[in-house]
């Protein structure tokens, strides 16, 4: 494997080198071809033949208010993300870049335009026809040190927040410098601040309830007492009356509640740092290029809580009143609550070259990104000394002595993935045909991936995994109708575009990827896009590689049972998984029913076929036990004791979906001429707002795990994740600015639904929810003009989910479970944050 691994390493070092050595030779013959490239259209736009299918403007985007490109992305979601839910490409003056960190650092006053582009014109770019295209569009001119600091809490107490930033960004022509720098700090949320009631199903206490060994009978003496079969009893609150039978009696089969909610945080705490500088400029002649670097570092912490701890009282022990031997439930306060705490640690380097040649635009692009993962969970104590000395004699029903319970069961556990990537595409339009040019896109790229994961302590666990993958493709836009060019114009513009790629990953083979589509706009204002593809791909490092660790004393619900149930969960990677293969089919209809006004409609009907997709089983119900009965452990009573969650490969899943987006943009009044915005430079005298929404309709969503096995209809009540799925989902946002100042909307709706079950207490109707964010934002220097200090200061209030709204959840017996509720499924609630900016 090593000399494998070795040899793969060559190869991607030797065809990386070959790129670079391409590039270079290529940046002296560019000089002599670039007279023969004439370049037609909006300046650094990435608009062809297919229209957008949104645009904003720096009106638009000075309306939102966001102060940076994270919150940018927040706001137009509905916009950008693709119909599977896949994350969009980024490109920046219609050009790749070597990664989301070439942009992450600009502010919002720096982007002149922003251009969402559907899914199909990532061919053009070099890349597989299913994540749509976002095109950000920089100001030629743009000189801004930022300083920023912003402060937030929860408003029912608990998780505050603060983040601190310095960003400075110069843009000059064709050259580009960005640095950031920011420190954030999130306190962590204890459960006592939050209204959530002790687990009925949860036998532990701080002083104790006792079962018999197998939850059956105590004593027959204590059950004659009491008048009932006894199998739960609490300890008495009085030592005194411990080792009394009688004292038992009262309060037998009522287990005493314990509340966790000063021991256990519901959000960890968390503080991270982040460092990034980007620099862009040209090299010689019209060959670019660009270099950035980014280090982030991520730390948690967080309380689990007491360790709970099941002793083991027999019958001889002197202090215990019961005839028969039973087990103690009991959370041992005496000592320190189990904590877990983890580390992450992102580097990331990349540069990009670009240039022409011979009539064709290329650039190559290369990366190193490594992540480095290191966790320390306490897994509980070791109670073989406590269980042999209550076997002596000593007390089980008071604390125990430090010196017994001293042996901690500590995992710790690191993971290291690396990953190096060079990506070569060239464009050019080589043939031209009665309709218009042929564009053609081919690309060359290699990878190498290392995974490094170990966990020391009580289950040992290391892994070192190595994947190479080189690729090679090709796609192709060919016009076949066009108005312009005045061939068949009856017909509009018609066009067929095809893609093909084939790579080779070392461990999975060879896979490929194929793609046809059309692209017709019958009339102006009305496109019609098709599209059918086959992909595969190889599942990420991270799934195959994480750390395997167990915790001990984690809470489940149990749908076979309907009742919460203390078990030992094992989580980690899967090194066993296989590559996924996708068939996707949809159709697109994109509309703009008004010529002079920014409105767009557009629809997307996706069915898609996935094989051997990997996916993470969280649900302990009984279909999913009959076909992983591996993962799951029960004792002879049928009580859950053990659950295994790593991801694994599910045979098939069907999916058919309609996606919405809606998008305007405008001007609120009468121009007025130029008049002072505020800190926003010169306007119109007008207002601009901006709307937008993104829903998904799920048609039907149906999973078969393994061949042969029951189809699971996701949509009907049927999960894997161990909640249901609604049928609709949408984002939203909205706002309006004039002058520096503006107003905010945003938002997120989710449907009801269902998880289903013959058990009534396994049986669950999630309630649907609708969140609404509001935010504010004023110019200081607009309302104190004479003021110097007030020039571009701005003061933001944010405020999320402003009805403190949440999902509710019962079974068919009309209770809650406890797993369910409320401020578990949303602990932190309704937010504020206000954000003081100020821009020299």
């Amino acid at each position: 494997m090593r000399r494998d691994d070795h040899r793969a390493r060559r190869r991607v070092a030797l065809l990386t080198s070959s790129l670079v050595l391409f590039s270079a030779s290529t940046a002296a013959a560019t000089q002599q071809d670039t007279q023969e490239i004439i370049v037609h259209g909006v300046r650094h736009s990435a608009v062809a033949t297919v229209e957008p299918l949104a645009t904003l403007d720096s009106d638009d985007l000075a309306a939102t208010g966001v102060t940076n490109m994270s919150e940018l992305l927040r706001v137009i979601r509905p916009l950008t993300q693709s119909a599977d839910g896949s994350d969009p490409i980024f490109l920046l003056n219609a050009q790749r870049t070597s990664g989301y960190q070439e942009i992450s650092a600009l502010p919002p006053e720096a982007i002149d335009k922003v251009e969402v582009l559907p899914e199909t014109e990532a061919l053009r770019f070099g890349y597989p026809p299913t994540r749509r295209v976002v095109n950000f569009i920089t100001k030629r001119q743009f000189d801004q040190i930022e300083v920023k600091g912003a402060v937030g809490t929860t408003t029912r107490g608990g998780g505050a927040n603060a983040a601190a930033n310095l960003n400075v960004t110069r843009l000059q022509d064709d050259g580009r410098f960005t640095f950031a720098l920011e420190k954030r700090h999130s306190a962590s949320l204890l459960q006592s601040r939050r209204h959530l009631l002790p687990d009925p199903d949860i036998l532990f206490d701080d002083i104790g309830n006792v079962t018999g060994l197998d939850r059956g009978e105590i004593d027959p003496a204590l059950s004659q007492a009491a008048g009932e079969i006894v199998t739960v009893a609490p300890v008495p609150a009085n030592q005194g009356d411990r080792g009394d039978l009688s004292a038992f009696v009262d309060e037998a089969n009522r287990p005493r509640l314990f509340d966790l909610g000063p021991h256990r945080t519901l959000v960890p705490r968390n503080d991270a740092w982040k460092a990034e500088a980007v620099i862009a400029n040209l090299i010689a002649g019209s060959v670019s290029g660009s270099l950035n670097l980014t280090a982030e570092r991520s730390t948690d912490r967080a309380d689990y809580g007491p360790v709970a701890a099941t002793l083991t009282v027999p019958a001889s022990n002197p202090h215990s009143p019961f005839s028969n031997s039973v087990l103690l439930h009991r959370y041992l306060t005496e000592v320190d609550p189990q904590r877990f705490l983890q580390s992450t640690t992102t580097l990331h380097g990349g540069g990009t070259v670009r240039g022409a040649l011979a009539g064709w635009l290329w650039d190559l692009t290369a990366a190193v990104d490594q992540k480095s993962v290191s966790s320390t969970t306490d897994r509980g104590i070791d109670l073989s000394e406590a269980n042999s000395a209550i076997a002596s004699g000593t007390n089980p029903f008071v604390p125990l002595d430090p010196s017994l319970l001293a042996e901690r069961l500590i995992d710790r556990s690191r993971l290291r993935t690396r990953a190096m990537n060079s990506k070569l595409v060239a464009s050019g339009k080589p043939l031209r045909l009665p309709a218009g040019q042929v564009t053609v896109t081919g690309t060359v790229e290699a990878e190498h991936l290392s995974a490094n994961s170990s966990t020391r302590g009580a289950n040992p666990f290391d892994l070192r995994l190595g994947r190479t993958r080189t690729e090679a493709g090709a796609s192709v836009d060919i016009p076949l109708t066009s108005k312009r060019e005045e061939f068949l114009p009856a017909i509009g513009d018609l066009s067929i575009n095809g893609s093909f790629y084939a790579r080779r990953i070392s461990g999975f083979g060879s896979l490929r990827d194929r793609t046809i589509g059309l692209t017709w706009t019958p009339v102006k204002g009305v496109q019609l896009l098709l599209q059918d593809g086959h992909s595969a791909a190889a599942p990420d490092m991270e799934k195959l590689a994480s750390p395997v660790v167990q915790v001990e004393n984690y809470t489940v619900f149990d749908f076979a049972t309907g009742r919460s149930e203390v078990v030992t969960v094992t989580q980690g990677g899967n090194p066993g998984l296989l590559a996924e293969r996708r068939h996707t089919r949809s159709i697109g209809v994109s509309l703009k029913p008004f010529e002079k006004r920014d409105v767009a409609i557009n629809a997307t009907f996706q069915d898609a076929d996935i094989r051997n997709q990997t996916g993470d089983i969280y649900a302990v119900s009984t279909d999913i036990e009959a076909i992983f009965p591996d993962r799951f452990v029960r004792d002879a009573g049928g009580r859950l004791i053990a659950v295994t969650f790593q991801p694994t490969n599910f045979y098939r899943e069907r999916q058919r979906a309609l996606k919405l987006t809606l998008s305007a943009s405008g001007t609120v009044g009468k121009k007025r001429g130029s008049v002072e915005g505020g800190d926003k430079g010169k306007g119109d005298g007008r207002a601009h707002f901006y709307a937008g929404a993104g829903p998904v309709l799920w048609f039907s969503d149906r999973l078969q795990l393994r061949s042969g096995t029951r189809e699971l209809d996701l949509l009907r009540g049927d999960t894997v994740k161990g909640w249901g799925m609604p049928r609709v989902t949408s984002y939203f946002y909205g706002g309006i600015g004039y002058g520096g100042n503006g107003l905010s909307i945003g938002g997120w709706y989710q449907g009801s639904s269902r998880v289903r079950s013959d058990n009534p207490a396994s049986d669950l109707f999630f309630s649907g929810i609708f969140k609404l964010n509001l935010g504010a934002y004023i110019s200081v220097h607009h309302f104190l003009p004479k003021q110097d200090w007030t020039r571009h200061v701005q003061l933001k209030l944010d405020v999320e989910n402003v009805g403190d709204a949440h999902q509710h959840v019962h079974d068919g017996n009309g209770r809650t479970p406890n797993r369910f509720q409320p401020d578990y499924l949303d602990p932190l609630g309704r937010t504020v944050k206000l954000t003081l900016r100020k821009l020299f």
